[in-house]
């Protein structure tokens, strides 16, 4: 507006100039110049303000205004076919762009851990190439689960398995582990990657508490889980070809987390951890005992695990003689 005023009243001082050059009074010439550029050019300025041919431009504002708080759902209305309506096309294809990359990354953040979403937004894919990590892993699976997929509708077995996921992915998260993957009727979790996690066995073992007292609240006896925790090295990183990548934990401390897990049957605990989880904890919970060594599949020597005694503040051991899956 004040660039219009400016030209009008350069324009309005030249032409009181042609009128009257024999005078030579250039503040004669100046005050006629602003009066013509008050009189006349203000109210055009004004005017084209308010134009409907300024319409695209104020619409275009108000929607880079829309995408900067993230609002992605309006579009611009494309009525002109100039260079302002090629720019409200544009601006609109801008919009539908970010809209699927917003629902991609909502898509991204159910499918993937956020913790390793973040990391891999962050540094990139090649940082999972093979890292030698300390960890707790945890495997929790559900007892008796083949009889009940047997007796059931599909549909109900799919609900029973998400009821327990429901249970056990926020423990771990909120405990600062990984829920790494889904194994049928269990899952397996880590705490210490891929991040970095000091106090990795102590949050392993609270997770689980966390996820047995909750089943039986939420289930009481009609659903009963096993979890196996042994803490150890692993090769963290990503496998796989093809365009198709998955990050997993290689190493003997996975194998012997998961035959843990599978000892619970013969044991009858719900929760065992090994003595190398014993020995990463900074804090002993009360209840612990020991279970004895056992002999595990695939492993030469015999593998020292504790429970916790019926009657702490952990979870109880399943009665004797409780049947179990083979």
């Amino acid at each position: 507006m004040l660039a219009a005023i400016f030209v009008f009243a350069v324009d309005a001082a030249m032409l009181a100039a042609v009128f009257d050059r024999a005078r030579e009074e250039p503040v004669l010439f100046v005050v006629i110049g602003c009066a013509l550029a008050l009189g006349f050019g203000l109210p055009m300025t004004v005017g084209l303000a308010f134009s409907p041919s300024l319409r695209p431009i104020r619409d275009l504002a108000e929607g880079t205004e829309r995408v900067a708080a993230g609002d992605y759902s309006q579009r611009l209305p494309v009525v002109q076919d100039d260079d302002l309506g090629a720019l409200a096309g544009s601006f609109n294809r801008m919009q539908a762009g970010l809209a699927e990359r917003q629902r991609l990354q909502a898509a991204f953040g159910t499918y993937v851990d956020p913790a390793l979403a973040a990391r891999l937004l962050e540094q990139g894919d090649d940082v999972f190439t093979g890292e030698r990590r300390q960890v707790t892993v945890m495997f929790v699976d559900i007892r008796d689960f083949t009889p009940f997929a047997e007796a059931n509708a599909a549909e109900d077995t799919v609900a029973r398995l998400n009821a327990l996921f429901e249970i056990v992915v926020p423990a771990v998260v909120d405990a600062g582990g990984h829920v790494n993957k889904f194994l049928g009727d269990g899952a397996l979790a880590v705490f210490g990657a891929p991040n970095d996690l000091a106090d990795h066995a102590d949050a392993a073992v609270s997770a689980a508490v966390l996820i047995q007292r909750l089943v039986a609240e939420r289930f009481g006896g009609a659903l009963r889980i096993g979890i196996g925790i042994n803490t150890g090295v692993v090769i963290a990183g990503t496998i796989g070809g093809g365009g198709k990548l998955e990050f997993t934990l290689i190493g003997d401390t996975v194998n012997v987390a998961a035959r843990v897990e599978q000892l619970t049957k013969t044991t009858a605990d719900a929760i065992l951890l090994t003595g190398q989880c014993v020995d990463a904890l900074d804090r002993r919970p009360p209840g612990l005992v020991d279970r004895g060594s056992h002999a595990l599949k695939g492993k030469s020597a015999l593998v020292q695990v504790f429970g916790f005694e019926p009657g702490s503040d952990f979870p109880h051991r399943c009665p004797a003689g409780t049947p179990t899956n083979p």
